[in-house]
């Protein structure tokens, strides 16, 4: 009889023992994480001046935008001058056509470049002395 009231014994022990392990709980948690980075875009320009063929070297633009859809490279002059002078940026090259505003380039997503600044003048030379350099995200 000893063994019997053993072995029930030791059943009840091991199903306490089981209820306790299985009765303790676990806990999860979850959370969510959001942050908005600011689209910032600027140009800096480096200013030199050098003669360079028929134009002259203007120094250098330091562009910076991080908006995932791109920029544009934009320079602003007075409106009826610079017909037909050419300004180059680096590898690009655009006509100015006197309207006062004319778009250099397009980047298709975030960069930070440096570029040459090149001015070759018109026919009527550089009727005006501000150029001014810009950078407008997409």
């Amino acid at each position: 009889m000893v063994i019997k009231a053993f072995s029930k014994a030791s059943v009840i022990i091991l199903l306490l023992a089981g209820s306790a392990a299985s009765a303790q709980s676990v806990a999860t948690s979850s959370f969510r994480l959001q942050l908005s980075v600011p689209v910032i875009c600027t140009v800096s320009h480096r200013a030199s001046l050098s003669v360079a063929g028929d134009g002259y070297m203007l120094g250098g633009l330091r562009e910076y935008c991080n908006s995932p859809n791109g920029y544009s490279l934009v320079v602003d002059y007075a409106p009826g001058s610079m017909r037909g002078a050419v300004v180059s940026v680096g590898d690009e090259r655009v006509t100015l056509d006197g309207s006062g505003h004319t778009v250099i380039s397009h980047a298709p997503g975030p960069r930070n470049v440096d570029r040459e600044i090149y001015a070759a003048p018109g026919p009527l030379g550089f009727d005006t002395d501000h150029l001014e350099f810009s950078v407008q995200a997409s």
